[in-house]
């Protein structure tokens, strides 16, 4: 990794950090809160319901796994499901750890040309189409959550504006998708244009690349899309049982379908951690406000749910560490090095 790089990965985790640290600052900033933060981490715990929410979890991010399977079985690729997992679960291990200029995604997408020669456009494809249906579901669900628990109606104008541009970006997302995905549009001369903007125009291309390959076959995409539904609602649960456990019961469960996705749509932000967790400590101090109308211990809660929500994300980690340790190691060195010298 040259020097350039490094700083860069220097600069998310400082970044995430400081804004871990900020959190702490705004939520114990008081001694009484200081007091209040500490009683909740020492009340007594529902352990089977944190064990539970780990899990759920993990059930969700196998979904996500056997839905890029799919992508890449639709795509032509000869691939089992055994391959996707170990491919997947240390895409996840990069994703949540920055580990050099390669994330997940990208290691995933590397991984499958490598071993799959010939495939290096469709592999790509698999993974670009996997994230923008799991991006675009995401919104689906958070517009969902929205409307159903009214929070687009929240007293706090950032919590209002923050909704009311989930919404706005869902409809246009919405048709966007439906436009690109008619006959002649990606070839059109507005498209091409857009593929020769200086920094972003190398991604616009490779987007439509992905989405040429798939547009034939649109099935796939709707089915795709449907198996994300289950993904964002076990991981909701998740969230909903790690607050049950906790015993922190004042929030609706059915405010968290506007918490939850909301918060994971700051997770676009390329950092390891920091955007998620403000999203849970500001959106659950804001329906415990609106639910309560007390904020007194509101935003050590959320800072609690966040934090142990974080580690349950962490301790799913180790799945992807056990296959790069145990035989995936000099493959996935070499995968990097192929990837950076490519990047140069």
């Amino acid at each position: 990794m040259n020097l350039k790089k490094l700083l860069i990965t220097l600069a998310k985790v400082s970044l995430s950090l400081l804004i871990i640290g900020c959190l702490f600052g705004w939520a114990l900033r008081k001694p009484e809160d200081q007091a209040t933060f500490r009683e909740m981490l020492q009340q007594p715990k529902r352990w089977d319901l944190l064990g539970a929410a780990f899990l759920v979890m993990l059930g969700g991010i196998l979904i996500t796994l056997i839905r890029w399977w799919y992508l890449v079985r639709a795509a032509g690729i000869p691939f089992s499901l055994t391959d996707a997992m170990r491919i997947g679960f240390l895409g996840y291990l990069f994703n949540l750890a920055p580990m050099g200029i390669v994330g997940g995604d990208l290691l995933k997408a590397w991984m499958l040309s490598r071993e799959k020669p010939g495939t290096r456009a469709r592999a790509f494809a698999s993974v670009i189409v996997d994230r923008v249906v799991g991006l675009y579901v995401l919104f689906l669900v958070a517009t969902g959550g929205v409307f159903a628990t009214g929070f687009w109606r929240l007293s706090d104008p950032n919590a209002h504006w923050i909704c009311m541009g989930v919404i706005a970006i869902t409809a246009v997302a919405t048709v966007g998708i439906a436009w690109l995905l008619l006959p002649g549009v990606l070839e059109g001369p507005f498209m091409q244009s857009l593929t020769r903007i200086p920094k972003i125009g190398h991604a616009v291309s490779s987007l439509l690349d992905a989405l040429r390959i798939y547009r034939s076959n649109r099935l796939v995409l709707l089915m795709s899309a449907a198996m994300t539904i289950p993904v964002h609602t076990l991981l909701t649960f998740s969230v909903i049982l790690i607050a049950q456990g906790l015993r922190f019961t004042t929030v609706p469960w059915v405010d968290y379908f506007a918490i939850f996705p909301i918060s994971c749509i700051f997770s676009t932000i390329p950092l390891p951690a920091g955007p998620t967790e403000s999203g849970i400590v500001f959106f659950y101090s804001q329906a415990i406000l609106r639910a309560t109308n007390d904020v007194a211990g509101a935003a050590q809660q959320g800072l609690i749910l966040a934090l142990v929500y974080r580690l349950s994300t962490i301790l799913i980690a180790p799945i992807g560490a056990a296959y790069y340790f145990l035989g995936g190691r000099s493959e996935v060195t070499e995968v990097l090095h192929e990837a950076e010298v490519e990047e140069a």
